[in-house]
């Protein structure tokens, strides 16, 4: 993947998606809680269901607010309306699109949220996965990292300290998880399982899988440039491609 066009700035016209591109939506939740009745109502009986059973007010708004605001953005690429959209899941549970998505058949597409912020990502005819999360200054990283990464992933956390040892293993954590959520198989696979190998400072990531030893030439990652608080990463299958970025209320907010 090639470079990530940065800072974020409005489009005057919403973006087309090539097939060789990857788009990635930042939405910070608060900012769309006008529209929360609005996106209710477009969500599914069974959308609506699982905002439900949440047991606090905030983590029930955050999950109307992120998945409204899915189905707005996927609407925007589909010939249907929002409400229209109908969701299924792959092989191993992965979200998918499903029902009379017509020419957009090929469309693919990740959601993550953390706290008040969300990452969509959306590409065409290959899989994509994306994560982010809010940074706490209070976890034990290397802690984490010698129980769930990679020896030599922890090895290289271990010669950090305070923040760097902090951004190194959300910086990993991130690359990991969207890897996961794009191959659809989630955290049951084994975060030890496999490594990120960053290309020296650069955010481009590939994948070496420890059994074999070989690089997963089939993904590529990229760490993605989020306000500070905030880690992300997006994962893409197939080809070199341009992730492009969008800040979600400049598009979606009246």
């Amino acid at each position: 993947m090639s470079r990530v066009p940065d800072p974020m700035v409005p489009s005057p016209s919403f973006p087309v998606l090539d097939p060789q591109a990857v788009h990635v939506w930042f939405c910070e939740l608060s900012r769309h809680v006008e529209c929360q009745t609005a996106f209710v109502a477009e969500l599914s009986d069974e959308e609506r269901a699982r905002a439900a059973r949440f047991a606090f007010e905030r983590d029930r708004q955050r999950f109307i607010l992120s998945h409204g605001l899915l189905r707005r953005v996927l609407s925007r690429y589909m010939p249907i309306t929002a409400q229209a959209i109908q969701f299924g899941t792959g092989e191993h549970g992965k979200p998918t699109l499903s029902g009379p998505a017509g020419p957009s058949d090929d469309l693919r597409f990740s959601l993550s949220h953390s706290a008040e912020y969300a990452l969509i990502a959306v590409a065409r005819g290959r899989e994509v996965g994306v994560d982010v999360e809010v940074r706490k200054a209070n976890l034990d990283c290397l802690k984490l990292a010698e129980r769930f990464f990679a020896p030599a992933e922890a090895q290289a956390m271990a010669t950090l300290h305070g923040d760097a040892q902090q951004r190194l293993f959300y910086r990993l954590w991130t690359a990991k998880e969207a890897y996961l959520k794009g191959r659809g198989v989630g955290l049951s696979f084994g975060l030890e399982r496999f490594e990120i190998m960053f290309e020296g400072e650069s955010s481009a990531a590939r994948v070496r899988l420890r059994g074999s030893g070989t690089v997963d030439q089939t993904w590529k990652i990229r760490s993605l440039p989020l306000p500070d608080h905030l880690a992300g990463a997006v994962a893409v299958a197939g080809g070199d491609g341009d992730v492009h970025r969008y800040d979600a209320a400049a598009f979606f907010l009246a």
